[in-house]
């Protein structure tokens, strides 16, 4: 009798554990969606420390100025870059994307007609409305695209907060490291520094690898557009190139601006466009991404390109800028925690030499 109950009482106490596993795991779920968007904040926050760090350790090393002085010196001449950048291409560029603006009713016209021409382009255009419908859109559907325009002093807002939090987060980042080991039990705690000293050199490799990737992007491309003649060559450009921050998906939306300008001043010209960008992506995917990722972070297309769709559908645009890093984290993760910890698996750290493990 008694071993009866007693069993009935662990049966209980494991269902009880159970549930209560369950309840904590679907609150979890609930308060990351609820506050994803300030979560990807955070985030984007923590890789402009990581960014700011590994300048001033660099600085550092090369010079006698402390830390701080190295980072201050530093924040000061990136946002004075920054400023002086905006106040020299800013008028040029404003009024390049006011035309561009102007340019895309005539473009999309341009590109109408052009389609009409063959019986798979009509069959394409079939199944969109003409222009003159989408006036009678649903608010539900012009809903985002309001949303998006009206935005601008959110998005502001949203980069002056993630640059501040960058900032202090930079300033001291092993105070906020050390919090976080806290929560560890004190067996972890060793263990939990390598993972973050890990992260933080992998992501810094990351940075590192796509600034450069970008900026390659946007000469070849302003050189590409301006050899075309295709008009508003800088600012087509920078789109490329601040596009091109998001591999594999990025270039691609980034093309489609230039395009469709190319379309409305000669169609023939956006056929030199797309042949600019062709090149353009062949010579990083080929040439200058390889090289890049030998001092950086390679990652698996397939994997990539998944988790960016799956962050865009579940976080939207947000989502699909930080799918990257956030990817580059899971891996580094998996890699440490999974394969070595729990498998006993000799590893070599992402985007390093290092090996861990027998």
């Amino acid at each position: 009798m008694g071993d009866a109950s007693v069993s009935r009482a662990e049966f209980t106490r494991r269902v009880a554990i159970v549930i209560a596993m369950v309840l904590t795991a679907g609150m979890l779920l609930v308060f990351v969606f609820k506050t994803a968007s300030v979560l990807l904040m955070v985030f984007a926050a923590i890789l402009l420390a990581v960014f700011f760090d590994g300048v001033a350790t660099f600085i550092c090393g090369r010079t006698r100025l402390p830390r701080v002085a190295a980072l201050g010196v530093f924040v000061l001449l990136f946002l004075g870059g920054i400023v002086g950048l905006f106040w020299a291409i800013g008028p040029q560029v404003t009024s390049q994307v006011t035309v561009l603006v102007e340019l895309l009713p005539d473009a999309l016209d341009r590109g109408a007609e052009a389609l009409e021409q063959y019986s798979w382009g009509r069959a394409v255009l079939a199944r969109f409305p003409e222009p003159g419908e989408f006036a009678s859109l649903s608010p539900e559907l012009l809903g985002p695209l309001t949303r998006f325009f009206s935005g601008t002093a959110t998005v502001v807002l949203n980069v002056i907060v993630v640059l501040a939090l960058g900032i202090y987060f930079a300033i001291a980042p092993q105070t906020y490291v050390k919090s976080l080991l806290r929560l560890i039990p004190p067996g972890g705690r060793e263990r939990g520094a390598e993972v973050a000293a890990a992260l933080g050199h992998v992501l810094r490799r990351w940075i590192a690898g796509r600034l450069a990737s970008m900026l390659v992007v946007g000469v070849l491309t302003v050189v590409g557009l301006l050899l075309a003649g295709v008009p508003l060559a800088l600012t087509l450009a920078l789109i490329a190139a601040l596009a091109s921050f998001v591999p594999y998906v990025g270039p691609v939306l980034g093309a489609i601006p230039a395009i469709l300008v190319a379309l409305s001043d000669d169609p023939i010209k956006a056929l030199y466009v797309i042949l600019v960008f062709a090149v353009v992506q062949v010579l990083e995917n080929y040439l200058i991404t390889p090289q890049i990722d030998q001092r950086a972070v390679s990652l698996p297309p397939a994997l990539l390109i998944g988790m960016q769709i799956l962050m865009g559908v579940v976080l939207g645009a947000g989502g699909v800028l930080m799918a990257t890093p956030l990817f580059v984290v899971i891996v580094v993760l998996i890699q440490m925690l999974y394969l070595h910890d729990v498998l006993h698996e000799p590893v070599r750290i992402l985007g390093t030499t290092e090996r861990t493990g027998s």
